[in-house]
């Protein structure tokens, strides 16, 4: 039974290499969806059966150490930040177009004590790290062959996504060919004799075709990373920057039981990574030096990475958007908003200067603020706590890992926080970063036999008959529920939803309509998007000819209903009033616009489009002053947005016509405005 039911954990755990390459295209978010809920499920069974396996084997139960703590410690401040989120059960469960939420790092946890456990040699990890990068491989093929433009997409959907995915498979990469290839061929065998005689292997490092097959693995990583993301780009420079810095500095002639390795040999890894350094060095200093010619401004992704600068950050929005996670942190210092709580910061401190921005940010486009609002300074420590356990385990700490190994991971680690800087996760990335973690941690106690993890569970598994007749019958009922309700009814509200979707389209609002109605009756973490799309979908079904009014009405009073219902659960959420009171403009009916309107005015002040939409309820209720008043207001919250400025202007235009009087005040404010230089 115990062979089994570890043979079926570990092809668990090597069926999660096939998630980055789901995409699922009869979903809603098909990039996202169809991934985490595939890993959400292979999680909760090889849970489930390593929790037997422990059970009945003590070889598997967990080993502490500071990184185990840690993780536990990472996870319990995001619960309890979300216990007490603005929106609590988004907070946990997410949505479908991110799939994050506690549930998903609950799941992260149970990945790692998996993986930290039954991974619990170097000899499994190495073929783990080998099947990741045959993995890595195909992805690159299937990304490079699928590019339809100068930036690489692939499985993932996302460049910044399959970006942080080859970052990490580039450095995996450097460690098997650091552990296949250099160590095998630069070890020096001692005989067993008093005087220790060295041999060197037959093979070199060159004769090895090993040797060619990771060197291309990697370079055709990074090049899949310079065709995606700058950010995380910059993050494999920095990071093979710092590895082959602490290997040049710290690598020195180590002993072993039974293996030396001379001088000679360190040597000869020393000067591959002063070989790296000078790399490095030389690359950013012809970069530099040739980053205003012809060449580069005519290559798309050179030109990309010349473009980098402070005032040309993503278009200056992370500029903007910064600020305001911290004055989102400074609201709520402690434990934050919760996970998901962004877009609540985002409208309370909307800058207006983003007008010409993405109007619906929940990321600040950079982690370590993402996790400073959803967990506030705890959130925000016991996620650095994450970085600076490992850096504890392996440099201060004793430890399986020899120097050049602990540099390639610590570089690994320096390039994916700084690539995180300038972006947000997603659950693949999330997924091969515990997956280091695990590595570390596991190789960190292998030889530690007396540290069990949960010491005092010892006692309460040991009697036989209490184990079989219930703790593992009370596992496995737990496993399948875990696996229906955390699951099942998201996939079937997400797959309802593609079908209300497409029926609708098709001009079948009638069956479209029973199909969001089947979909919101598994009341699953997608409400509010199927909400969205039902509001989405109103002006197309209105203007459909000959289409039954009844239906029509139907299906305008459903969408209407349900889009209150969710701004009765979360009603400080700007963007469903704002929603709403569009849809009752786009029909007329601006009277039931103006208090969703102000409402959502007054939870986000200072964004222009909340008062476009009042400008058009009050212009269409003819109240032409009060839409002049408010125009106003909407211009000088950013006097260069040149939209604001024109409806300024047609209210003026609008106040003249009714009111005669105002004519020539009127004609001197237009003309200041039009010599007035504005942007778009």
């Amino acid at each position: 039974m115990k062979n089994i039911l570890k043979y079926s954990i570990w092809t668990g755990i090597y069926v999660t290499l096939i998630i980055p390459f789901i995409v699922g295209n009869n979903m809603f978010f098909p990039y996202i969806t169809g991934k985490a809920f595939t890993f959400r499920i292979i999680v909760e069974i090889i849970l489930g059966l390593w929790l037997i396996l422990i059970i009945k084997d003590k070889e598997y139960r967990p080993k502490w150490s500071w990184l185990l703590g840690s993780v536990f410690v990472f996870i319990s401040i995001l619960f309890i930040s979300d216990l007490q989120a603005v929106a609590p059960f988004k907070a946990f469960w997410s949505n479908f177009e991110r799939m994050e939420g506690f549930v998903t790092f609950a799941h992260l946890l149970a990945y790692f004590l998996v993986l930290g456990s039954m991974f619990n040699t170097e000899k499994l990890w190495l073929w783990f790290m080998r099947a990741n990068v045959l993995a890595g491989t195909t992805m690159a093929i299937t990304s490079i062959d699928s590019a339809t433009g100068v930036r690489f997409s692939g499985p993932l959907g996302n460049p910044i996504y399959i970006a942080v995915y080859f970052l990490f498979i580039f450095f995996f990469t450097l460690i098997v060919l650091y552990k296949d290839v250099l160590v095998k061929n630069l070890t020096l065998l001692s005989f067993p004799s008093e005087t220790m005689r060295l041999v060197r292997n037959n093979k070199t490092i060159f004769a090895n075709t090993l040797f060619y097959i990771y060197l291309a693995v990697a370079a055709l990583s990074l090049f899949v990373v310079y065709r995606t993301s700058r950010g995380a780009l910059l993050g494999a420079i920095g990071g093979i920057f710092i590895a082959a810095l602490l290997i040049s500095i710290f690598e020195k002639p180590a002993r072993t039981t039974g293996v030396i390795q001379s001088g000679g040999e360190k040597k000869v890894i020393k000067h591959i990574a002063i070989g790296g350094i000078l790399a490095v060095i030389a690359t950013v200093v012809i970069f530099i030096g040739i980053r205003n010619t012809q060449f580069v401004k005519n290559n798309p992704t050179l030109s990309r990475l010349a473009e980098i600068s402070w005032s040309n950050v993503n278009g200056q929005a992370r500029q903007l958007v910064w600020p305001m996670a911290i004055k989102g942190f400074q609201e709520k210092p402690i434990l934050g908003w919760g996970q998901e709580g962004f877009n609540y910061v985002f409208n309370k401190y909307y800058d207006s200067r983003m007008y010409a921005q993405e109007q619906w940010f929940d990321r600040a486009h950079n982690a370590p603020l993402d996790f400073l609002v959803a967990g506030g300074i705890l959130g925000l420590l016991s996620y650095l706590g994450l970085f600076v356990s490992v850096l504890y385990l392996l440099w201060f700490k004793k430890n399986n890992f020899d120097i050049t190994e602990k540099g390639i991971i610590t570089g690994l680690l320096a390039g994916y926080f700084f690539q995180g800087i300038f972006v947000f996760d997603n659950n693949v990335g999330y997924i091969l970063f515990f997956t280091a973690l695990a590595y570390i941690h596991s190789r960190s106690v292998e030889n530690d036999e007396n540290k069990p993890a949960f010491r005092f569970l010892s006692n309460f598994v040991s009697d036989e008959e209490y184990q079989n007749y219930i703790l593992i019958p009370l596992v496995v009922i737990i496993t399948f529920v875990c696996i229906y309700f955390i699951n099942v009814p998201g996939i079937q509200a997400n797959k309802s939803l593609i079908n209300a979707l497409k029926l609708v389209q098709s001009g079948q609002v009638a069956s479209g309509l029973e199909s969001f109605k089947t979909a919101l009756s598994y009341k699953s973490m997608g409400d509010a998007e199927i909400r969205e799309q039902l509001l989405a979908h109103i002006p197309s079904v209105l203007r459909m000819a000959g289409l039954d009014q009844n239906i029509k009405n139907e299906f305008v009073n459903f969408a209407i209903n349900e889009v209150n219902n969710q701004i009765d659960i979360v009603p400080n959420d700007a963007r469903y009033h704002i929603l709403l009171a569009s849809l009752f403009n786009s029909i007329g009916l601006y009277n039931d616009a103006k208090p969703y309107i102000e409402k959502a005015i007054e939870l986000s002040p200072k964004k222009q489009t909340m008062r476009f939409e009042l400008i058009q309820s009050l212009s269409g209720m003819g109240s032409s002053t009060e839409a002049m008043i408010e125009a106003k207001s909407a211009y000088e919250l950013e006097t260069n947005y040149d939209q604001a400025k024109q409806f300024y202007i047609v209210t003026i235009q609008n106040e003249i016509k009714v009111n005669p009087k105002f004519k020539a005040e009127g004609e001197q404010i237009i003309n200041s405005l039009s010599t007035t230089t504005t942007t778009n």
